[in-house]
């Protein structure tokens, strides 16, 4: 199977083959925002793990930047 059609299937379906063949997305069936490894210009310019929410990421430390670079 394709990633692509993986993604396609509906969510119980998705979920259990997503346990065969991953689609390399972190946590996909559990996750309640999207996730992303980010460059956080407060933590001091460095890769960080962070959830995006809307048009916001935040990092594991708690800072907010727009999702599109840092501010």
């Amino acid at each position: 199977m394709t990633r692509e059609s993986i993604l396609r299937l509906p969510a119980p379906l998705r979920i259990c083959a997503q346990m065969l063949w991953p689609t390399g997305q972190h946590r996909p069936h559990a996750s309640i925002v999207g996730q992303e490894f980010v460059t956080c210009a407060p933590c001091g310019g460095v890769m960080t793990a962070a959830t995006r929410h809307g048009d916001i990421v935040r990092c594991t430390e708690g800072h907010k930047q727009p999702a599109g670079g840092a501010a």
